[in-house]
């Protein structure tokens, strides 16, 4: 089982992979679409990938990840009858790490869908099998690609004032996602209170 991958990363395909030259070996990989776009910019470094190994009768399939969080979801995903791993990297390619997680607590069957080869019934039975897999901590924590985290104030603080926060929004009457941008759009301190944090963010909806 190949797991992990560190190598040059030489070209790209046409049908959404890249091949890898590692130790004089050519390992083709099949990434999301921000993976691909990165690729292109590292020639010069080595290129780290968590991969994913299908092992079908007629071949196997490397799908490769920028983290073990980002790879620990798309096994999730493709847990789910009807979807596999070209779906998920479907999926993964349109929403990123933390947008789908907040789809999915939102209930949000309809961005899913926007996937290229998912369809409204399939992105609604992913959503059923999977929001009692996923909490907002979830989405406040981990590697995100396009909007990471790190670079957010929240990440400073405590995050159970901050999750705190939310859940008083969502008792609110706002959406999961609402909430979340609302709070993470306050400059956080770390004296802050759970009230001060709730007043701050009621301003931003």
């Amino acid at each position: 089982m190949i797991s992990y991958l560190k190598g040059k990363y030489i070209d790209r395909t046409d049908d959404g992979s890249i091949i890898l030259n590692v130790n004089g070996i050519g390992f083709e990989v099949f990434v999301t679409a921000e993976v691909l776009g990165r690729a292109a910019y590292n020639n010069d470094d080595d290129f780290e990938l968590y991969t994913y190994m299908q092992v079908k009768e007629d071949g196997m399939s490397l799908f490769g990840f920028q983290t073990l969080d980002e790879l620990s979801i798309f096994k999730k995903i493709i847990s789910v009858s009807g979807i596999g791993p070209k779906g998920g990297m479907s999926i993964l390619s349109t929403l990123n790490r933390e947008q789908f997680i907040m789809a999915v607590i939102d209930e949000d069957s309809d961005r899913i869908a926007k996937a290229p080869g998912i369809g409204k019934k399939t992105a609604a039975k992913l959503v059923l099998e999977l929001k009692d897999k996923f909490k907002l901590s979830d989405a406040l924590s981990g590697s995100v690609s396009s909007t990471d985290i790190s670079d957010s104030p929240v990440s400073k603080v405590d995050n159970g004032i901050v999750s705190d926060a939310i859940a008083a929004l969502v008792s609110l009457g706002y959406s999961s996602s609402e909430s979340t941008k609302a709070v993470r759009a306050v400059q956080v301190t770390e004296d802050m209170t759970v009230d001060k944090l709730l007043s701050l963010s009621l301003r931003n909806l």
